[in-house]
């Protein structure tokens, strides 16, 4: 564990908001009304980068994997997680939710 985890510019209700406003919802998924919640697993860099942007736990399939894997791939730098005061790497899990409506 790190003192301080990484962060979304913003905080957690700007990642929220980036979330629901950057996710379209497959239309395969839609049209065989699959939905649940995808975790995604990413490494946030020293600098605040994204990489190594993968899924973990049951796939839902439908393109939800992948949607939410492109979404996070585009996310603006995050504030970096510190150790010691300095900034460090940290593997960091994000639940996205997919709903239909």
């Amino acid at each position: 564990f790190v003192e301080q985890m990484p962060s979304f510019p913003g905080g957690e209700e700007a990642l929220m908001k980036y979330l629901s406003s950057h996710i379209r919802y497959p239309a395969v998924a839609r049209e065989n009304g699959i939905q649940g919640t995808v975790v995604v697993q990413f490494i946030v860099g020293p600098d605040g980068s994204i990489s190594h942007v993968t899924t973990v736990g049951t796939k839902k399939g439908g393109g939800l994997e992948d949607e939410a894997i492109r979404v996070v791939k585009g996310m603006p730098k995050w504030k970096p997680g510190r150790q010691n005061g300095r900034a460090v790497t940290v593997q960091y899990s994000l639940p996205v939710r997919f709903v239909l409506q």
